[in-house]
């Protein structure tokens, strides 16, 4: 009845992944998004791990469900006063069904393996959509650092040019250095940094950053009154690992019990003595008297026990962050869109209009530095807020299951 029930909530899981796609994610992934995401991770180690552990799920089931004993043939002869010669068959049965009861645990190992395959899958598109954002969002970086040092640069020449002409005095030709000499540090700090985005998205990938694709400037709309959070628990690669597990240790508590019972060997013997042809039927029982393999079943079910508080604290965590990464995103975009409604000046032209102001001594040097130095933070973090926002938009795939369905990755063989 339980596995029944197993089998049902994972397909009933794949019968209703459209709706909750449209419900969730109704939008999906550009194509040249899907097709780079799609290509990294066949070429994935760990992906490829966890597709072998899915064929030594299926060798285990192949082994637990073969017949446990295989038939013993046994031969005699004797010359002595009287010759002997006699064969025979024996045969232990297997009466309490324990090839089955294996069967039945190993069933649930490739279940959850294929929920494993599938859970993997979703954690490395996630990863890589978190990498491609972070890489993005630092190589925006450098390049806005690096038009700094060449403003700076520029700045200082004039700066120079001022000061001999007698137009500004020594402590706002100090400034202009000081102020070359941050962006230098700050354009090292970014260049830093996007070494360390490019190292990890090397990984990730194993071909570097090569061909990676560009991202839109939003993801999709995330209402939370789309969010049906028990459905998507349900199906949600990892619980559906845990109700595996779950259903393999129930299964298995039912294999220590039928363990306890001995298996009868029958056994049939034919042969000759002298002239006289001997038949005879044998039937032994193991008697489990010394050790009645009870200490088993106890560890079966405290194991039982413990797998289900796993799962039970798996769905828990799960549940908290499929409510808290909904919200992140949510607030994440809201910020976005309240920086590109607010109709700002990009850098360069903020730029160019403080430069013609200072020029014409509208503006001090301090004064120009300050706004300057201001300009320049807001740049950086309107590009951070939107690699945030992409990440955001990842963690919430992951945590939701539907990393898969968004970047059209479920490949036609992997449903349970």
């Amino acid at each position: 009845m339980f596995k029944d029930y197993i089998l049902a909530v994972l397909a009933g899981a794949c019968m209703i992944m459209a709706p909750a796609i449209q419900a969730a994610a109704p939008d999906v992934a550009a194509p040249v998004l899907t097709a780079w995401v799609n290509e990294t991770l066949q070429q994935n180690p760990q992906l490829q791990a966890a597709e072998a552990a899915v064929n030594v799920a299926s060798g285990h089931y192949r082994a637990a469900d073969r017949p446990l004993f295989n038939p013993e043939l046994e031969i005699e002869y004797e010359n002595s006063d009287t010759t002997i010669a006699a064969g025979g068959l024996n045969q232990a049965i297997d009466w309490a069904d324990k090839r089955g009861a294996r069967a039945e645990v190993a069933d649930y190992g490739q279940i959850a393996a294929r929920a494993e395959l599938r859970s993997t899958r979703q954690r490395l598109a996630a990863e890589l959509l978190q990498g491609l954002a972070d890489w993005n969002a630092k190589q925006a970086i450098s390049r806005v650092s690096a038009e700094q040092t060449t403003l700076m640069t520029r700045f200082a020449r004039l700066a120079e040019q001022r000061w001999q002409a007698g137009d500004l005095n020594r402590v706002e030709l100090e400034l202009a250095h000081l102020a070359f000499a941050e962006a230098a540090f700050e354009q090292a700090s970014a260049r830093q940094d996007l070494i360390l985005a490019t190292r990890t998205l090397t990984v990730l990938t194993g071909s570097g950053v090569a061909g990676i694709p560009a991202l839109a400037s939003q993801p999709p709309v995330l209402e939370q009154e789309q969010i049906n959070t028990e459905r998507l628990l349900n199906e949600l690669p990892v619980m559906q690992v845990a109700i595996a597990q779950v259903a393999a240790a129930r299964a298995g508590v039912e294999l220590t019990v039928r363990e306890k019972k001995p298996d009868p060997i029958l056994g049939f013997r034919i042969g000759k003595e002298d002239s006289t042809t001997l038949t005879g039927l044998t039937f032994s029982v193991p008697l489990f008297v010394r050790n009645t393999f009870s200490a088993e079943v106890d560890v079966a079910n405290a194991s039982l026990i413990r797998i289900e508080r796993e799962a039970a604290n798996i769905r828990r965590e799960a549940s908290a962050d499929l409510v808290a990464t909904a919200q992140v995103y949510q607030s994440a975009r809201l910020a976005w869109n309240n920086w590109e409604a607010s109709g700002a000046l990009r850098l360069n032209e903020r730029t160019e209009l403080l430069e013609r102001l200072w020029k014409a001594g509208e503006l001090n040097t301090t004064d120009y530095l300050v706004q300057l130095k201001q300009a320049l933070d807001t740049e950086v973090g309107a590009i951070n807020q939107h690699g945030r926002m992409w990440q955001a938009w990842a963690a919430w795939l992951a945590a939701s299951g539907l990393a898969d369905q968004w970047l059209n990755l479920i490949p036609a063989g992997d449903q349970p």
